[in-house]
C-alpha cells in the first residue's frame, strides 16, 4: 500500500476509535474452535485486524494472536483495549499486507474480515496447520450496485472464495447480498502423497509449529 493509503486508513480509524468498541464478527464467534477442542498453545492470525476486536475476542478464548494492520492508529486502539481487559497474548503488528511475510505451518486459525488481497491466499494456505481453520469474509461484486466507484479488483467474484481452497472441508459458504462468507478446515493430510491436495501448484510448505515461541506483545 502507498503512503497515501496509510494516511487514509489512519484518518478512518481516528474517527472510529472515538466510537464504542465494536463486538467481534458473528462468523468468527460461530465457528472459531473453543479452547477445549484445540491443542495447547493455540495460535491465531487476524489479517487486516482494524480495531482488533476479533483479536481481542480470540485472546479471551485462550488464543495467542498476531494482529496485522496497516494503521498504527487502529492497532493502538486495540492495544488500549487489551490493557483495559487485562489481556497479554496479542502481538500488534504494523504491517503492509502487500509485502507481509506469513510464517508457514504456524497457525491453528486465520481470520480475515472486510479485506481482499488475492496474492495472500497461497500464504494463508501454507500458514495454517493441518486441521487448522480459515474464517474469511469480504465484499463481493454485488457491492458495485450501491457503490459503483468501488474498484472491482478489491471485490470477490461470486463463488470465487472456494476456488482458492480445493479439497478443504467447507463448513460455511454463502453470499448474503454483497458479502461473501467462507469457513473451511485444512485437511490433516494436505500436501502429503495421496492426501486431499490434488493441485500440484498449491502444495504448501507445512513448516514447523512454534511450540516454544517467546510470545510477548511487541510494539511495531
Amino acid at each position: 500500500m502507498s503512503a497515501e493509503d496509510r494516511i487514509r486508513w489512519n484518518k478512518v480509524y481516528y474517527e472510529r476509535a472515538l466510537r464504542a468498541y465494536p463486538p467481534p464478527d458473528a462468523l468468527l464467534v460461530a465457528y472459531a474452535p473453543r479452547p477445549e477442542s484445540v491443542a495447547p498453545r493455540r495460535v491465531a492470525l487476524d489479517i487486516a485486524a482494524g480495531l482488533c476486536q476479533n483479536a481481542i475476542w480470540l485472546a479471551e478464548q485462550g488464543y495467542l494472536v498476531n494482529a496485522l494492520d496497516i494503521s498504527h492508529v487502529a492497532l493502538e486502539r486495540g492495544r488500549a483495549e487489551m490493557a483495559m481487559r487485562n489481556l497479554r497474548t496479542i502481538n500488534f503488528l504494523h504491517a503492509d499486507l502487500d509485502n507481509a511475510q506469513i510464517m508457514a505451518g504456524a497457525y491453528d486459525l486465520i481470520c480475515c474480515f472486510r479485506f481482499l488481497a488475492r496474492h495472500l491466499f497461497p500464504d494463508l494456505r501454507d500458514a495454517l496447520l493441518p486441521g487448522g481453520m480459515l474464517i474469511y469474509q469480504a465484499w463481493n461484486v454485488r457491492r458495485l450496485k450501491k457503490h459503483p466507484d468501488t474498484t472491482r479488483a478489491f471485490l470477490l467474484e461470486l463463488r470465487e472464495l472456494p476456488s482458492f481452497f480445493p479439497g478443504w472441508e467447507v463448513l460455511h459458504d454463502d453470499e448474503v447480498g454483497d458479502i461473501s462468507r467462507f469457513v473451511a478446515r485444512k485437511p490433516r493430510d494436505y500436501g502429503r502423497p495421496g492426501g486431499d491436495d490434488d493441485s500440484s501448484d498449491l502444495t504448501p510448505n507445512l513448516g514447523t509449529r512454534p511450540h516454544d515461541w517467546p510470545f510477548q506483545p511487541q510494539r511495531e
